[in-house]
C-alpha cells in the first residue's frame, strides 16, 4: 500500500487507534466517534495540500524516494554507501529495503550530478557534490 502523502498510514493508524479507545468505553459516545473524523478529514486534507506543494520543490528526473534520499545526504553528510541507504530506507520507506534499490538511487543521483563517487579499494561509497562548477 502506497501512501498519497507522507505519513499517511501513521495518521490512520492513530485515528484507529484512538477510536478503538473511544468506542470501548460504557459511556462512548458516536458524537465523539464523528468529532475524531471530522478532524481526520482536516488533518488529511493539510497533509495532501502540504505534499502538493513540496512536490512542486521536487528535484526534477528523480523519483520522490530519490529526491527524499538527497535530501537526507544533505542534511547528514558525510559518506553514503549502500548500507547507510539501506539503514535509511528502513526507516523512511520500509517497502523499500532492498540492496539493489539503494545502489541504483546512489547510482542515478551521481549520474544526476549530484553525488560525486569514491571508489577506492574496499572503499566505495559517495559524497555530496559541493563544486559550484559541476552542479546540475
Amino acid at each position: 500500500m502506497s501512501e498519497d502523502y507522507p505519513g499517511e498510514l501513521a495518521m490512520l493508524r492513530g485515528l484507529v487507534r484512538t477510536l478503538r479507545v473511544e468506542v470501548r468505553a460504557d459511556d462512548a459516545s458516536l458524537d465523539t466517534v464523528r468529532q475524531r473524523l471530522w478532524q481526520h478529514v482536516e488533518d488529511e486534507r493539510a497533509a495532501r495540500t502540504e505534499a502538493k506543494s513540496s512536490r512542486a520543490d521536487a528535484v526534477p528526473g528523480l523519483t520522490d524516494r530519490q529526491a527524499r534520499l538527497l535530501d537526507a545526504i544533505r542534511t547528514h553528510r558525510g559518506e553514503w554507501t549502500t548500507r547507510r541507504v539501506i539503514h535509511l530506507y528502513a526507516l523512511t520507506d520500509p517497502g523499500v529495503v532492498q540492496r539493489g534499490t539503494a545502489r541504483r538511487d546512489l547510482e542515478a543521483l551521481h549520474r544526476a550530478g549530484h553525488l560525486v563517487l569514491v571508489d577506492t579499494p574496499d572503499n566505495r561509497h559517495y559524497v555530496l557534490n559541493t563544486r559550484k562548477d559541476v552542479r546540475p
